[in-house]
């Protein structure tokens, strides 16, 4: 038994059971959000298409974590322009476990009993990808603009935690980037301390919220 349904623009089949990562939903971990767009139901002979989404049909999911995905990244570069551009991005991610597939007569055709979710977030669990490292030092990473090789510049100037960063000045960021070469030269610290006292505090929704505005570092 399946179902396809929309959700963030794209269309995915699922079932019972199952996990999946769908675009960034606004809903609390352990909460219950219900999928109304559904293009088929079914299964085998007895699979029902909708024109365009089957009337009365839903599926029930269970939200088990929000995250971000790997950071992609965009250069630009015109020819003979002495024009270069570094971007990067993170696409916000929500996980959640679907429970039940009704029909299109509202009648539960399939249901699996969801996990046990932890009402805070998995993210900022200690060892995750939020949490403390076995040195005590923070993910910089996980700032919006700051890079595997930035990371290692403010590290190496004794910023190693997100506390340490939300209290260092913009100018002395700038002048760590600008002892670290010519190639940090597009890089945007103006953000930084705000992300980080955000990290620091482990307000991790309006963290992403904040970063959900910013390219590189920099809001849009």
């Amino acid at each position: 038994m399946y179902a396809v349904i929309k959700a963030g623009g794209k269309q995915y089949r699922v079932s019972a059971g199952q996990k999946l990562k769908v675009e960034q939903i606004p809903a609390d971990i352990g909460a219950t959000i219900t999928f109304n767009e559904v293009l088929a139901v079914g299964s085998g002979a007895d699979v029902v298409f909708g024109a365009p989404l089957v009337a009365g049909a839903k599926v029930d999911a269970t939200v088990i974590e929000h995250g971000k995905g790997d950071k992609v990244r965009i250069f630009k570069m015109r020819r003979r322009k002495h024009y270069r551009k570094s971007q990067g991005h993170r696409q916000g991610y929500t996980e959640v476990f679907f429970s039940a597939i009704y029909g299109a007569n509202g009648a539960e055709l399939a249901k699996a009993d969801a996990p046990a979710v932890a009402a805070a977030p998995v993210a900022a669990v200690a060892g995750g990808k939020r949490g403390k490292r076995r040195d005590g030092s923070d993910n910089l990473e996980l700032i919006e603009g700051v890079g595997p090789k930035i990371a290692g510049l403010l590290k190496a100037a004794g910023i190693t935690t997100f506390a340490a960063l939300s209290t260092t000045p913009v100018d002395k960021i700038q002048s760590i980037l600008d002892a670290g070469g010519s190639k940090f030269n597009l890089a945007k610290p103006e953000t930084w301390a705000e992300q980080a006292a955000l990290a620091a505090k482990g307000d991790w929704a309006a963290f992403d919220a904040l970063t959900k505005e910013l390219v590189g570092g920099v809001r849009k």
